[in-house]
């Protein structure tokens, strides 16, 4: 039996800072404070030291931590890198994976496979994006902002539309050079929440939204039409460009809605920082963090 399906138990539990939601520094900074307490209280009887320290555990299993303000203090004071380690969201502007490529069962290519691509210069390289231009006067007038080649913006749109209302698992399956078998998908049901990809039950990529999961498979085939040694890139180089063609998105992949770009201020499991996020007005699901 699970201790929250007590009712008096389901009182004091804080979903906001467990289960998915639990910061891995926070609890190891409030199981200190409970082991300096326990040592504390021994001193005066090793009895009650047992009971606090139990206690201590309990309250940190159902509220997340034993001293209040911790999971806040730890968010500002614990360097960034370390957080990082134990956040359970996606990295904004990254790839989705969250393991290798032997472990999803995908060959390793030769082509510089693991080094980083930089998606917007490797864009330009290949003529996938090109310098905007809008009509002004009967003229042409360059802008700074870059836009999609016309081929490369047919070509994607028509893979979101054959995409949206298929069977994920085989696609991801395919987007991650696997046996269908093997992948499962957690997707809730709204729009909003994240998706993740399992292979062989283990986390191996996860995106924003199923919007952005779209967006990615779509991507994935529209530039293996595009560019002829895509297939020589390695998994997590493809997921890059990918995650980095999302940045051109002119309509929701989930809802084909409009879509707005916002500055916010996104709360994980473990910190806060600023991001640049793209977002679908229609069905709130979110396409794109880029973090600032």
């Amino acid at each position: 039996m699970e201790l929250t399906k007590l009712p008096i138990l389901d009182q004091v539990h804080n979903p906001e800072y467990t289960g998915e939601n639990r910061c891995i520094p926070c609890t190891v900074v409030n199981l200190v404070i409970a082991g300096a307490l326990t040592v504390a209280v021994a001193i005066a009887s090793p009895i009650a030291a047992v009971a606090v320290f139990v206690l201590s555990v309990v309250a940190i299993g159902l509220r997340g931590y034993l001293v209040p303000g911790t999971p806040t203090l730890t968010k500002q004071y614990f360097p960034d890198w370390l957080l990082a380690k134990f956040d359970k969201a996606p990295e904004p502007g990254g790839s989705t994976l969250e393991t290798d490529a032997a472990e999803t069962g995908a060959d390793a290519r030769s082509h510089a496979a693991g080094e980083p691509i930089e998606p917007e210069q490797w864009f330009l390289e290949h003529e996938l994006v090109v310098p905007c231009t809008r009509a002004a006067d009967d003229s042409e007038q360059e802008q700074e902002d870059l836009c999609l080649a016309d081929d490369l913006e047919t070509t994607w749109q028509e893979a979101i539309d054959e995409i949206q209302n298929g069977e994920r698992a085989s696609q991801v399956a395919a987007f991650l050079e696997t046996e269908p078998a093997s992948v499962s998908i957690d997707q809730p049901d709204d729009a909003t929440s994240p998706v993740r990809a399992r292979v062989e039950d283990r986390v191996a990529a996860q995106w924003e939204s199923d919007a952005a999961l779209v967006a990615d498979l779509a991507s994935s085939r529209a530039l293996a039409t595009q560019v002829p040694e895509w297939d020589q890139l390695s998994l997590e180089q493809r997921s890059q460009l990918a995650n980095g063609l999302r940045a051109f998105v002119e309509q929701c992949p989930g809802c084909n809605g409009t879509i707005s770009l916002d500055e916010e201020t996104v709360e994980s499991c473990c910190r806060s920082y600023q991001v640049y996020a793209i977002t679908c007005n229609e069905c709130d699901a979110r396409i794109l963090e880029v973090r600032q």
